[in-house]
C-alpha cells in the first residue's frame, strides 16, 4: 500500500480533505495523512509521495528539497481543489504523479566489479530469468567500481567481494542518504542464482532501509 502525506498549516480543513481523499480511494489502495509542517519534516521519509496545502506555497522549495533527497514526488496541491475540498481530484492527481514517478524511478540495483569482473554480468543475466511480476520493472546495472557515480536514483549498491575494500570509497560517492551498499556474501554471489540474489536484495532493502530512515529522522528531530 503507497503513503500519501500532505502538510499544512496545523488546520482543520486539511484533515478534511483527507477524509475525502480517503472516500475517493474506493479500492484502498493508499494510506492517507496529514500532519503539520514542523512533523512533515520527520514524517516525510516513510511516505512515498508528498503534498503541501496551497495556503502554505511558500515553504515549498524547502519541502521539495526535501523530497528530491530522498527521491519522492513532491505536488503542491491545486488551490481551486483545496478550496472545494475535492478528494477526488487531489487522489487523482497524486495517483498520476505517483505512477509518473515510478516509470521514471524504478527500483535500481547496481552490481559493482573491478575492471576483469564478470561475476556481477552473469548474476543479473540470471537474475532477468526469474524476476517475478512486480520486479519485471526493476533495473539492474553492472558497473566498474571506479565508473560509479551516484545519480539519486539508486537503491542498492552490491560490491563484488573481491573489492569490498572499495565500500568505503563508494559510501563517500552516494549522493541518496537511503541508498543501500552492501557487500553480499561471497557464497551468494558465486551460486550465481539469480533468485537467491533477488531474494537477499529483498531482505538487504527492507532492513536497512528502515535504519536508514531512522537516523534521519533523529538528524532532522535535533536540528
Amino acid at each position: 500500500m503507497e503513503k500519501i502525506l500532505l502538510a499544512c498549516g496545523a488546520g482543520l480543513s486539511t484533515s478534511l480533505l483527507v477524509n475525502n481523499m480517503v472516500e475517493a480511494d474506493v479500492n484502498h489502495n493508499y494510506e492517507i495523512k496529514c500532519c503539520d509542517t514542523v512533523s512533515a519534516k520527520v514524517l516525510v521519509y516513510d511516505y512515498d509521495i508528498f503534498l503541501l496545502a496551497p495556503h502554505i506555497a511558500y515553504m515549498k522549495d524547502e519541502f521539495k528539497n526535501i523530497c528530491d533527497e530522498v527521491n519522492i514526488p513532491f505536488m503542491l496541491i491545486d488551490t481551486m481543489d483545496y478550496t472545494k475540498m475535492n478528494g477526488k481530484a487531489v487522489l487523482d492527481k497524486t495517483v498520476v504523479l505517483l505512477n509518473e514517478h515510478k516509470k521514471e524511478n524504478p527500483f535500481k540495483v547496481v552490481f559493482l566489479h573491478g575492471k576483469r569482473g564478470m561475476m556481477s554480468n552473469l548474476i543479473i543475466l540470471d537474475i532477468k530469468k526469474k524476476v517475478k511480476d512486480y520486479e519485471k520493472n526493476w533495473v539492474f546495472e553492472s558497473v566498474v567500481d571506479d565508473d560509479f557515480e551516484d545519480d539519486r536514483k539508486t537503491n542498492i549498491v552490491l560490491l563484488e567481494s573481491q573489492i569490498n575494500f572499495e565500500k568505503d570509497k563508494i559510501m563517500k560517492k552516494i549522493i541518496n542518504p537511503l541508498t543501500v551498499v552492501d557487500v553480499p556474501p561471497r557464497d551468494l554471489f558465486a551460486s550465481f542464482d539469480g533468485r537467491k540474489v533477488l531474494d537477499y536484495i529483498h531482505q538487504l532493502y527492507d532492513k536497512e532501509i528502515n535504519v536508514k530512515k531512522e537516523k534521519l529522522k533523529e538528524r532532522l528531530e535535533d536540528i
